[in-house]
């Protein structure tokens, strides 16, 4: 009879808390990255601990505009990425800069300038942060 009641109460506790979790509803994570949209720097570009990189510290956000350096290619701050930040991005060619080198390898190189080029008109982010302004320079604390 112990065993039996035991058992009872078990499984009432596991039904109660699961139907308990339906009604918690879910935190949206768009790129699926480990941080809830709004709190991520990149809300399409996963950039957070579940992604895996090389060298880049996750969510990084080198200029603290409130846009992590994976989905911020405006290295200006002037509102879009433009030929300004493509001569900027070319003389960091085989410099280590943590902030340019876009895809996380170690070093600036021709596959971030790549980036570049495809996003030349291209605004920052998206991003989830209320302190992410553009056209502004360290206006959201480091993470």
């Amino acid at each position: 009879m112990k065993f039996n009641l035991l058992a009872l109460a078990c499984a009432l506790a596991l039904a109660f808390g699961l139907s308990m979790g339906s009604f918690a509803g879910s935190i949206a994570d768009t790129d699926s990255d480990g941080i809830p949209d709004s709190y991520d720097n990149c809300v399409d570009d996963s950039n957070g601990p579940l992604t895996v990189t090389n060298q880049c510290t996750t969510n990084n956000d080198g200029d603290e505009d409130g846009y992590g350096n994976s989905c911020d290619r405006d290295f200006n701050n002037d509102g879009a990425t433009g030929l300004d930040d493509l001569s900027d991005i070319l003389t960091k060619i085989s410099i280590i800069d943590a902030e340019r080198d876009l895809n996380c390898d170690g070093a600036v190189g021709l596959d971030d300038l790549s980036v570049v080029l495809t996003d030349i008109s291209q605004v920052p982010g998206p991003s989830g942060l209320a302190c992410s302004v553009p056209n502004t320079k360290f206006s959201c604390p480091p993470l």
